[in-house]
This record gives structure tokens, sequence and C-alpha cells, in this order.
């Protein structure tokens, strides 16, 4: 299994044209939805059953999601269900800033949007900056900390090397994980490169295939 097996479908993921302005509710979500589907099932065709299921929900299904959230019953399904929707909810809200903010709270939460960190990376001088799920923010953020819940005792922070400088930070207190690249290793910041391997580091990391 190859870390980054995941990488063409995050690209071009990566790549759908941005939606209208969140700030006026979510125009056209259900067709925004179906067009992440259609990427999802034509880059990955051993999916494809599974989005079918999907294919039917409408707007008001749609929008009840959005505001309550995926409560899953961990299901391969509701898996399949939260990624295409969060990748949806981004292209209303993904910001192209050039540069990481000169400043930002010291947590997983986004000082933009208001949602979580979903990767992070280390700069060329070795600065960890957090990257928001949702619209792709960047801020600072103290390298020995968990972002999650706070701890800074160096002997509960623990990571998983990867490969080509990719990494997985885990907080033994909490439980979380958070992916990251080293840029001191891998040169430029690639987001979709970068969350393709998060999300087989962290399916490598639950199948145990990593020695700690």
């Amino acid at each position: 299994m190859s870390l980054f097996d995941l990488e063409p479908m995050f690209r071009v993921l990566n790549e759908l044209p941005a939606a209208g302005e969140a700030a006026g509710g979510y125009p056209g979500f259900a067709a925004r939805f179906q067009e992440v589907l259609e990427v999802v099932a034509r880059e990955r065709p051993d999916w494809a059953e599974r989005v079918r299921k999907l294919e039917n929900l409408g707007e008001p299904e749609l929008a009840r999601l959005r505001e309550n959230g995926v409560v899953g019953a961990g299901s391969s399904e509701d898996a399949l269900l939260e990624f295409a929707l969060w990748h949806t909810l981004r292209r209303y809200h993904r910001s192209h800033a050039e540069g990481p903010l000169p400043e930002g709270p010291a947590d997983a939460v986004c000082p933009v949007c208001g949602a979580e960190a979903d990767v992070a990376y280390l700069d060329e001088e070795g600065f960890r900056f957090a990257v928001c799920r949702l619209c792709d923010a960047r801020w600072p953020v103290p390298r020995v900390r968990c972002l999650y819940c706070g701890e800074e005792d160096p002997k509960q922070l623990e990571y998983y090397p990867y490969e080509e400088g990719y990494r997985l930070y885990r907080c033994k207190g909490c439980g979380r994980t958070l992916p990251a690249v080293d840029l001191r290793e891998t040169g430029r910041l690639d987001l979709p490169r970068l969350r393709a391997a998060a999300v087989e580091m962290q399916f490598l990391y639950e199948a145990g295939a990593v020695e700690e």
C-alpha cells in the first residue's frame, strides 16, 4: 500500500471550482455535492457502490446534515458521507491566501472560520503550522503541544514517521492524532498530497501497521 494512493482523487477534488458565497447560505449545495460524488466514483471505482447509496440525498436532507453534523454508526457509508460533505463545504469556504496568518490560537480551532485543523506542517525553519480542514487557513502553533487537549508534556506526545517527511502525531492523553509533513524534507506545501497521505497514515496507524 502506497502512502499516496488517494492523491489523484484529492487533487481533482481540490481543483473543483469554488461555489457561491457561504454568507448567503449554500446555493446549489446538492448539485455541488453530486459533483464531489462523481469525482469519488470516477477516481475510486472500488467505492462506486457506496457512492450510489448517497446519490439520492436531496437539498433538505443535506441541509439537515450540515446543521446537525454526521452522526455515524461506524459504517463505511457514514465515513464516505462525511468525507463528501466536507469536500462540498470546502468549495464554499476555502481560502486561496498565499501565506499563513502571522498569528493564531495555540490550538486546533481555526481563527478564520472556527472549524478544526485536520493537518499540520513544519516550515523550512522548523516552525509548526496548523491547517484548517474547511477553509485552508494556516496559522502558527506550538511545536510541543497537543492542539486538541492542550497537553504539553513531551512524554505524552509522540509521532510515527512514515515516508518522505510525513508523520502522524499522537497525544497519549486524549488519543487524538494529527497528520503532518516536514517541508525541510519535502519542499513546498502540497495540501492535496498531504491530505491524501493523512487518510492513509491514519488507516495504517489504526490497523497497527506502524511501530512506536
